[in-house]
């Protein structure tokens, strides 16, 4: 109603000769930068609005069953959380997908619903490795549907937990009693971490996050692995995450390729002089070598990475 007032009134200066047509044009386009403004100032406002309402009923369901809950049967604990999924997936249906805040705040509905059905899944019954797995991947099921509705970050980063919860819980299902966990952790780690990277540079995730996701995955799978006997595979691991994000680097320059490249060298190489060579003067040659390879490595992905651009 305002704009067509401005318009309005502009519109009969401009006809008596008080005002140039120019300048009703400029005041129009000011104004119109002065509401965008205030529009995006209210969406701010309603998207922390939003999150901090989400916040407020969580706190209050907790001081609610803090003290009650072992007393409280299985079935109604499962009553609880459901309670809680389905009007918050109502809620995220409501406000629609739409970009900007409403689509953030979407996605992050999505997520904390699908965490209610989860929880409320491991909660019905005593919790037994095939119900824990069955429960964390109904979860995950629920964080790719949405996410597929809905692409955000988010939704990108409860989707690679969820993953990750999913293939240890798999592996648990089906080796109940591991020699060694952290053999379990560290190939959960490396599959969804190689995934991801796959994923990031077919742009299926946002390339940035999608990479650094991937790139700690691959890192963290290393560290598992070195808690092992199996020092040699955490070496390979090494050489695969250097070898892939080098390759990956040299088609797409994404910092985080860079950056872990840089900390799988760095670490990989103290970890493999402090088993072998030994000592400080070691400890550097070690990484002298490897920093002269990664430079002469990361010049030639520059350059192939600027010839593809130009050409």
């Amino acid at each position: 109603m305002a704009d067509r007032k401005l318009s309005h009134a502009l519109a009969n200066l401009v006809s008596r000769g008080e005002l140039r047509q120019e300048d009703a044009e400029k005041v129009e386009v000011e104004f119109a930068k002065l509401n965008g403004s205030a529009g995006l100032r209210r969406k701010v406002v309603s998207e922390v609005g939003g999150y901090l309402g989400g916040l407020f009923i969580v706190i209050a369901l907790l001081i609610l069953v803090n003290g009650r809950w072992h007393h409280l049967s299985r079935l109604a604990q499962f009553g609880i959380f459901i309670s809680m999924a389905v009007p918050i997936f109502g809620l995220s249906a409501l406000i629609g997908i739409l970009p900007g805040a409403r689509s953030r705040l979407t996605g992050l509905l999505n997520v904390a619903a699908s965490t209610c059905v989860t929880v409320a899944l491991i909660t019905i019954k005593i919790p037994d490795h095939r119900s824990v797995a069955l429960a964390i991947s109904m979860g995950w099921f629920l964080v790719l549907v949405t996410f597929l509705l809905n692409k955000t970050i988010f939704g990108e980063i409860s989707l690679a937990l969820f993953s990750i919860a999913t293939g240890i819980s798999t592996i648990i299902l089906l080796y109940p009693h591991p020699r060694n966990n952290s053999y379990s952790i560290a190939t959960t780690f490396f599959v969804v971490g190689t995934i991801w990277l796959f994923l990031s540079f077919k742009r299926f995730f946002n390339s940035t996050l999608g990479s650094a996701t991937g790139m700690s995955m691959l890192f963290i799978s290393g560290q598992f692995m070195f808690n092992g006997d199996y020092r040699f595979v955490t070496y390979l691991i090494y050489v695969v995450t250097v070898g892939a994000a080098s390759w990956l680097y040299s088609r797409r320059a994404e910092w985080p390729l860079l950056a872990g490249s840089v900390l799988t060298i760095t670490v990989g190489t103290g970890e493999f002089v402090g088993e072998t060579l030994g000592g400080s003067v070691g400890a550097a040659l070690g990484l002298l070598s490897s920093g002269i390879l990664f430079i002469t490595g990361s010049t030639y992905s520059f350059r192939r990475a600027k010839r593809q651009r130009s050409v």
